[in-house]
């Protein structure tokens, strides 16, 4: 018996069985055993089997071989011209000396080649088999495996590939662990940095830090990796022989098969001699070598950008040192840039961080300030600057007192362009200069007097929450059919000891712009919930108490968490809160606020759209946002039963009906007005026919009088006006 296995060591067939002493079919069952064994092992391999008859010209292959080969199952198929036709160029010979050495005595084939399947595909193929001859030594049959290894080979080829690009790219390349421990560098790592590969392989990156770089930069950098899988950016290393370079670093994060993070690969330029020169270049060309600041040409540039931004709002601040002359006639130039040097540095400190600053020449600064929201930004800026100069400067030894004075102009309010405001705003700073020095000044008196009163104003109301100035009244809300008042408005008033009852229209966008508003809405959200408990308590019957809530309230991180805290602190159910929003809160409305509102929703409160008519009055808001009540605006209301407001207010009803959704009348003052409204289907109405807004006090009495008369003035709504 001869036994034939493949390279790999499987048997792959047996070729002939001689005659022994046990019985013929002892031999018979043990040859299909082992055919069977065979067969299993074949098909566990993910390997074909060939049979070359080499007389006969045949070939046999398993299903899983002629699968490799692209040949049907039922197709009969002649060695040669099979391999003529599958093979092409060197292939082609590499098959034609394995058959010469079959020949001459070889024992088997080993092959691996490309071969070219009826259909077209390209696969790589390994040929391993043993041949057997007959008494003469001629080879009879070769027998043996065929293996799909197109997968091996490409990656093979990529690896080659990958390994050429890492030794000839002249980027320096590193490989480290998950820990930046060095793996793998290439030449041009060891030409830039200076360590051979010998040198640097299982040591870390760290070897290298140059020391310029704090904590919070490689938590910046590590954290960067971990999330997104790559950072790119500049570093400060350090060579071998101690000299620090600037690198263009890009890392990216190796995952294996599972995506799990398995190296880092790191690429780097040294851009030390190119950033030094164009940094030395640009310094020269724009920036004042006393101060380090930009200095006049390249300021023209800047506020050349900032003017040239559509619809933004900027400012350009002139500072003059006021009697910076005697410094320099009395200590000496050398005292007055010392003195120069010193001011630079508490502007800069005194001034926002995207606020620029530059040395305009002499003893003149200029400031731009952009994206601003109204000259107060302006003003309170130049009254920083000016408190911060108004300070000593300790000049060889002695202290010296100086001041400033800031000249203000505002685009697009002065001027359109950049060479334009730098002359309003040098205007602006004479007259200051004119006005006794140590002020600022707008362009215009007016502006300037504005914003002085503006100014103050604020100081006032940041007073005046401390103080607890605020108080709340509240204006009845009423249900036209029964004429039951069933909630209340909350209304914010300031009784100010400088200015009297300041009226909201006056405060309240102040509040807004300073960011007030916050800490106010507060004050009035857990004063309103406290009432309304303090009214349920005493008897009175209310659905709801109503609060404004603005825009920057809504923007609020944390603001459906605020409002359930306060409900737990005043014991106010839930459904008895109604928040009112304004249309544009919800114009251009991003998916965060419109999980804001239904959250809100969800906790049950209610929510109101108020002014409805007046903004964007987009329908499809209507249906995405979980509004539960209309209130149409007053502006609407003031002329009923006029033709036009009659017919958009008929309109904002039968929308709000068809929506299955609440409407409030705002600013009834009429009984005319009531009554149309009340027979076009308006649930509820407020204004100066059921009350104004009053103290806690007078609500409750009103509201426990009982329903209103709608047809005509409440008689206890004269009490309230």
């Amino acid at each position: 018996m001869v036994r034939v296995a493949a390279a790999a060591g499987l048997p792959v067939a047996l070729m002939h069985a001689t005659t022994g002493s046990g019985p013929a079919g002892s031999d018979s069952s043990a040859l299909r055993e082992s055919e069977e064994r065979f067969d299993l092992a074949a098909r566990g391999s993910d390997q074909g089997v060939f049979d070359i008859h080499v007389r006969s010209g045949g070939l046999h292959l398993s299903p899983r071989a002629r699968d490799i080969l692209g040949i049907a199952p039922d197709a009969s198929i002649d060695v040669r011209r099979a391999f003529r036709q599958m093979l092409r160029g060197a292939d082609r010979r590499k098959v034609a000396t394995a058959r010469k050495d079959l020949v001459r005595g070889g024992r088997g084939v080993d092959l691996d080649i490309r071969i070219s399947r009826p259909d077209g595909a390209n696969r790589d193929v390994r040929w391993r088999g043993l041949a057997t001859r007959d008494g003469d030594g001629d080879v009879t049959r070769v027998v043996g495996m065929v293996t799909d290894v197109t997968a091996q080979k490409q990656s093979e080829r990529h690896l080659r590939l990958a390994a050429a690009v890492f030794a000839s790219s002249h980027d320096g390349l590193v490989v480290t662990d998950l820990n930046a421990v060095v793996s793998a560098v290439n030449p041009a790592f060891s030409q830039i940095t200076g360590y051979a590969e010998d040198e640097i392989l299982g040591q870390t990156m760290r070897t290298m830090h140059s020391g310029r770089h704090d904590r919070e930069f490689y938590r910046c950098m590590w954290g960067a990796l971990t999330s997104t899988g790559s950072w790119h950016g500049e570093i400060w290393n350090r060579r071998k022989n101690g000299e620090i370079f600037l690198q263009q670093l890009s890392i990216r994060t190796v995952y294996d098969e599972k995506g799990k993070p398995q190296n880092y690969v790191g690429a780097f330029q040294d851009i030390t001699r190119i950033t030094h020169s164009e940094f030395e270049l640009d310094r020269i060309a724009h920036y004042d070598p006393l101060t380090d600041l930009p200095n006049r040409t390249l300021l023209a540039s800047l506020l050349d950008l900032a003017v040239s931004r559509a619809g933004k709002s900027c400012a350009v601040l002139f500072l003059d040192i006021d009697r910076f002359k005697t410094v320099n006639d009395s200590l000496g130039h050398i005292a007055g840039d010392a003195v120069l040097k010193a001011a630079a540095d508490r502007v800069r400190t005194a001034l926002d961080a995207d606020a620029t600053l530059g040395h305009y020449g002499a003893d003149e600064f200029v400031v731009i300030l952009e994206e601003i929201e109204g000259p107060q930004d302006a003003a309170m800026a130049a009254t920083r600057l000016i408190d911060e100069l108004a300070r000593p400067f300790t000049v060889d030894g002695g202290e010296i007192y100086l001041g400033a004075s800031v000249g203000i102009s505002l685009h697009p309010l002065d001027a359109d362009d950049a060479a334009q405001l730098l002359q309003h705003a040098n205007t602006a700073l004479a007259e200051a200069k004119a006005q006794g020095r140590g002020i600022y000044a707008f362009y215009t008196q007016a502006l300037t007097r504005s914003a002085r009163v503006r100014m103050e104003m604020e100081a006032d109301l940041r007073r005046g929450l401390v103080r607890e100035e605020f108080r709340l009244n509240f204006q009845p809300v009423v249900d036209l059919a029964s004429g039951r008042i069933v909630g209340a408005e909350a209304l914010v008033r300031w009784q100010s000891p400088a200015h009297g009852l300041v009226p909201p229209n006056r405060f309240i966008p102040l509040a807004e712009e300073t960011g007030l508003i916050e800490p106010l809405g507060d004050w009035v959200l857990e004063e309103a919930c406290r009432q309304m408990v303090q009214w349920s308590a005493a008897g009175a019957n209310l659905d709801f108490i109503a609060v404004n809530l603005s825009p920057r309230q809504f923007q609020r991180g944390a603001l459906c968490e605020h409002m359930e805290s306060v409900l737990r602190r005043t014991g106010l159910p839930a459904a008895q809160l109604e928040v009112e929003i304004t249309e544009n809160v919800l114009f251009g409305a991003a998916a965060a606020a419109e999980r804001k509102l239904h959250d809100m929703r969800d906790s049950g409160v209610r929510i109101a759209l108020d002014d409805f008519g007046t903004g964007y009055s987009s329908l499809a808001y209507l249906k995405r946002f979980p509004i539960s009540k209309l209130k149409i605006d007053r502006s609407f209301v003031h002329d009923l039963p006029r033709a036009a407001d009659a017919e958009i207010a008929t309109a904002i009803i039968s929308i709000a009906r068809a929506l299955g959704l609440d409407v409030v009348a705002e600013g009834i003052e009429a009984p005319e007005q009531c009554a149309f409204l009340k027979e076009r289907g308006c649930g509820f109405g407020q204004g100066y026919l059921f009350g104004r807004a009053v103290t806690s006090e007078r609500f409750l009495r009103l509201a426990l009088q009982g329903p209103i008369a709608t047809g005509a003035a409440h008689p206890g709504s004269a009490l309230l006006h």
